[in-house]
């Protein structure tokens, strides 16, 4: 992953509808997760709106290494559909996100700038109705310590920004904590010393939260 960046994500999916010379627009902006989700959610969309001359569509999804995208004219004229809806998304810094919009031809050509238009609004609409977050670049580590040091634990990981994602109780504690990438070698640090070197964080890798 890229560092240091900020990305944007669907909290609540958005939809719209536009008219141009008689075209009916419909577009629709949803949260996925990877890109068999993403296609999987293309071809239901196809499926419910298998009357329509065209299904364009946009995804991007964050990976380990970046982000990955793709897009669709499925045969608006080259350029001109999923390519617009993809630049909406990009502009809004949006990952693991999917837009498609969906063409009934109303009878007129709109032309190459036209349709850049008409799918460029669409996106647009959709992604004004949708709630968006924010997500930030953050490091997962992980550690395991004795019964009794666990209040001051917890205590460190609220003041440095780190929660608590995942807990398990045994014969020692386990932790797993979510927190900011740019104080994990502090965190990390600071529990050493704090313990005496009994307990060794583990650094489980950079994630997105």
């Amino acid at each position: 992953m890229e560092q240091g960046l900020t990305y944007n994500v669907i909290k609540k999916e958005g939809a719209s509808e536009i008219v141009v010379t008689k075209s009916r627009f419909i577009g629709l902006l949803v949260s996925v997760s990877d890109p068999s989700e993403a296609e999987a959610y293309i071809a239901q969309i196809k499926k419910k709106y298998h009357d329509a001359r065209h299904n364009c569509w946009a995804y991007v999804i964050l990976e380990e290494n970046g982000c990955i995208s793709r897009s669709s004219d499925d045969g608006e004229p080259s350029g001109t559909a999923g390519r617009p809806i993809l630049s909406v998304m990009e502009g809004a810094g949006l990952v693991n996100a999917l837009c498609i919009v969906t063409r009934y031809f109303g009878g007129v050509l709109l032309g190459t700038g036209g349709l850049v238009r008409a799918y460029t609004d669409a996106a647009k609409a959709a992604l004004e109705d949708a709630d968006i977050d924010s997500i930030k670049p953050g490091t997962l580590i992980k550690l395991s310590f004795d019964y009794a040091d666990e209040p001051m634990i917890r205590r460190f990981a609220e003041n440095t920004g780190f929660f608590v994602t995942g807990s398990g109780y045994a014969e020692k504690v386990t932790f797993e904590l979510t927190g900011p990438r740019d104080r994990a070698e502090g965190f990390i640090s600071g529990i050493r010393d704090m313990t005496a070197g009994k307990v060794v964080p583990e650094n489980a890798g950079e994630i997105y939260y």
